[in-house]
């Protein structure tokens, strides 16, 4: 076996020296960190976010979980009451989540198309915030969605008919919006308790009354 210099040897013992050790130890995956600070950034509040810090390993940040055997970020459960602003489009860089929530009444604005990207998506929770504007048909992309909770919001507009597409989806919520039209028939679309649909604009069809 060749030997190294000890210029050689000098060089690494300082190049390993200069990594500070959280980057010796960091389980996250960088693509996924970087995600994260944009949220952050996104949401403009440092207090909510204080142990989201560049130089510590986001398996270990507030309200983030990593997987333990990829150490992807696999989960994402925002609740604060003073969160503001619209839901940032960078959520569609971590294509591991399987659990999104953010309940805090002051997001605003539309649903991103781009959570469609989240194909790995079984927990959806964006009840309970000020969105506005249509369903994107995208969430009809997300084939293993079970659970999509979007009642007590302002959404407008007809339900998308890719959502009666998810086989999956057994917990159905857009109750308390200002949504309008028939509902798609097919998969759990039916199957939920008409009180999923309550307090809307003009929704009809089963399991409410017939459209007229």
């Amino acid at each position: 076996m060749k030997h190294l210099s000890p210029l050689t040897i000098l060089h690494l013992l300082l190049t390993i020296l200069s990594q500070s050790p959280s980057s010796l130890s960091e389980k996250c995956h960088p693509q996924d960190k970087q995600a994260l600070l944009t949220i952050k950034k996104a949401f403009k509040n440092d207090y909510y976010f204080a142990s989201w810090k560049p130089d510590t390993d986001c398996c270990d940040w507030y309200v983030a979980k990593c997987d333990r055997a990829t150490n992807r970020i696999t989960s994402l459960a925002i609740f604060d009451y003073n969160l503001s602003g619209p839901i940032p489009r960078a959520l569609a860089d971590l294509p591991f989540l399987d659990t999104l929530v953010i309940h805090t009444t002051n997001i605003s604005g539309p649903i991103p198309s781009e959570l469609g990207k989240l194909k790995n998506l079984k927990f959806l929770r964006l009840d309970h915030n000020s969105l506005s504007g249509p369903i994107p048909a995208a969430l009809g992309q997300l084939k293993g969605l079970a659970s999509l909770f979007l009642d007590h919001n302002k959404l407008t507009g007809a339900l998308p008919n890719g959502l009666a597409g998810l086989a999956a989806l057994r917990d159905f919520d857009v109750s308390y919006n200002g949504l309008c039209g028939r509902i798609p028939t097919g998969g759990a679309l039916q199957k939920v308790d008409s009180s999923a649909y309550s307090n809307n604009k003009c929704l009809c069809g089963s399991p409410l009354p017939n459209c007229k």
